[in-house]
């Protein structure tokens, strides 16, 4: 064995196996990353993610708007007051390759707790047990947001938050690296974009995609630090970003301003211009990043200043909806003489929906490739769970004939598990992408005005059905059209529920077509799903007859 393996971490890492292979072998109750996969009434994490902890399109705008956008408040209240909390660990390896066995390099215990805490307040919070075989000394985000400024359309975070330049995509990597891009420290000034950093953030959700942020931000150490410059300096960023989870184009530009002592005790001040896009299309995205940065005195005892420039280009390839394989070239140098080329390859397997093992191959030129392996898990979860008190009654089926009584659990059963009474799920348009259940969006009674990421609120549902409109009464057509659900069109005239009656087959017709019971054309954020013609059927039935949002 390789002598720098102690007893003791040969010990802790059979142990972590040992119950990681026993979790795998228990039955599958599991779908998306704690808490928000609970309070999304068990939503896959396909979801929100490519692959744990990666994000997608969804994930990135859920997000970058603090949680207001594309989660359900409500269910994930509910759901908070019996488990408020998840459990996250991982184990990794590296090795020099090629002989010798991996050597335990560092592991990670964390509590995880997020979601609301009312209407408009939206939480987050990461607390390390243990990192690197070690008690943690700090906590590694906590922060809350209110989201009811401006309308809904603004949002203002305190605390400690990843630095909101492109955080969506930095913050959580496939690659175990990480983007070098992002740490990339100027001599002895290591404020990077990567931080977790103590401070305020106010981000604007603006028309036709655009999200703008601007920042404060202070030191990145315990607590009680929080808000004092001290070794890290200070900074203010501002950013402007193309973010839908509907468009292949994605990205942004962005600046951080800031100034810390250096390790002579004087003042370096430095900027950081960094431009972002990313591209999506069927199983491939790719990930483009440039900055250029510049240190008055990045330098101890020394007047030099530094232009640094770096650059990180991406592919991240779905092979299987289990299987994700990263390949990235980074190319960084910090303008003091320091310069480094990176070649990157991950593959990342989904064992199970809550464990990831990823291997990455990691070289330099004029280096040893490093070989490193992490297997991450998470939990506890409960698949297609709606918390306790938030579904309608069961329906009354006596005196229902057999085929309708079926058909009406069957859309019941698609309502709130996104699953036919067979176990098949239905699926929207994308097949990488695990849509929630109806339930989710519409709220587990219809009454809709879950707000949904581009602006777009859910419809009311049933009989009676109409839009959830937060504009105002003047909102003209196509303002209306854009917004989100299976809606009539409520507040224009001509065009209400009672003027236009919903049927079996405006549902059909909707669901399936994303075509309301005007011919108005919904939406994209409402999936047009596609399932069979007795699902189909049934959903439309159960969603007509059974659901009673004010009854």
């Amino acid at each position: 064995m390789n002598e720098s393996v102690s007893p003791r971490a040969v010990g802790a890492l059979l142990c972590a196996l040992v119950a990681l292979l026993g979790i795998l072998f228990l039955p599958r109750r599991a779908a998306a990353i704690p808490v928000f996969a609970n309070g999304q009434g068990g939503a896959n994490c396909a979801l929100c993610h490519t692959v744990v902890p990666r994000l997608n399109g969804y994930g990135r705008y859920v997000l970058a708007t603090n949680f207001s956008r594309g989660l359900n408040r409500h269910l994930q209240m509910m759901q908070n007051r019996s488990l408020p909390v998840a459990l996250e660990a991982t184990a990794n390896a590296s090795h020099p390759a090629p002989s010798g066995l991996p050597t335990l390099s560092s592991s990670l215990v964390q509590w995880l707790s997020a979601g609301f805490l009312g209407k408009d307040f939206s939480y987050f919070a990461t607390v390390p047990m243990v990192s690197g075989g070690f008690p943690s000394a700090s906590v590694d985000q906590l922060w809350i947001a209110d989201n009811g400024l401006d309308r809904g359309h603004g949002s203002l975070q305190v605390g400690r938050f990843a630095t909101p330049l492109f955080a969506p995509w930095i913050s959580q990597p496939l690659s175990l690296s990480g983007y070098g891009i992002a740490s990339m420290q100027v001599g002895s000034n290591a404020a990077t974009i990567a931080d977790n950093r103590w401070g305020a953030s106010y981000t604007q959700v603006g028309a036709n995609d655009v999200i703008g942020n601007i920042a404060y931000l202070s030191g990145n150490g315990a607590l009680e630090r929080a808000f004092t410059p001290g070794d890290e300096g200070s900074a203010w960023s501002a950013s402007v970003m193309y973010l839908s989870p509907e468009k292949h184009w994605s990205g942004g530009v962005a600046t951080l301003l800031g100034s810390l002592p250096n390790s002579g005790g004087a003042i370096d001040r430095y900027t950081r211009e960094i431009a972002l896009a990313s591209y999506s299309v069927g199983r491939f995205n790719f990930l483009a990043i440039g900055t250029i940065g510049h240190d008055t005195l990045p330098l101890a005892l020394s007047t030099e200043s530094s232009t640094s420039k770096a650059y990180s280009l991406e592919t991240i390839y779905a092979a299987r909806p289990w299987l994700h394989l990263d390949t990235r070239y980074e190319r960084t140098n910090e303008g003091l003489g320091n310069a480094s080329v990176n070649y990157i390859v991950d593959a990342a397997l989904n064992l199970r929906p809550n464990i990831v093992l990823t291997v990455e191959d990691l070289a330099r030129a004029g280096a040893t490739p490093i070989t490193q392996y992490q297997l991450l898990w998470a939990g506890p979860w409960f698949r297609n769970r709606m918390p306790p008190g938030t579904m309608q009654p069961a329906p009354d089926l006596r005196g229902l004939s057999a085929a309708r009584a079926r058909a009406i659990e069957n859309g019941r059963s698609i309502f709130y598990t996104g699953k036919d009474l067979d176990g098949v799920r239905i699926h929207g348009p994308d097949p990488l992408r695990v849509y929630q259940s109806c339930a989710v969006c519409h709220q587990p009674t219809g009454t809709g005005g879950v707000r949904l990421p581009d602006g777009a609120i859910s419809a009311e549902l049933g009989p009676h059905a109409h839009m959830r409109d937060n504009m105002s009464a003047t909102s003209n057509a196509s303002a209306m059209a854009g917004m989100a659900g299976m809606p009539g069109m409520a507040g224009m005239p001509g065009m209400t529920s009672a003027s236009h009656p919903w049927s079996v087959a405006d549902f059909e017709r909707a669901i399936s077509h994303g075509i309301d019971n005007t011919g108005m054309a919904l939406s994209p954020v409402m999936p047009r799903w596609q399932m069979s013609k007795r699902d189909l059927h049934d959903i439309a039935l159960y969603v007509l007859t059974q659901l009673h949002p004010h009854g």
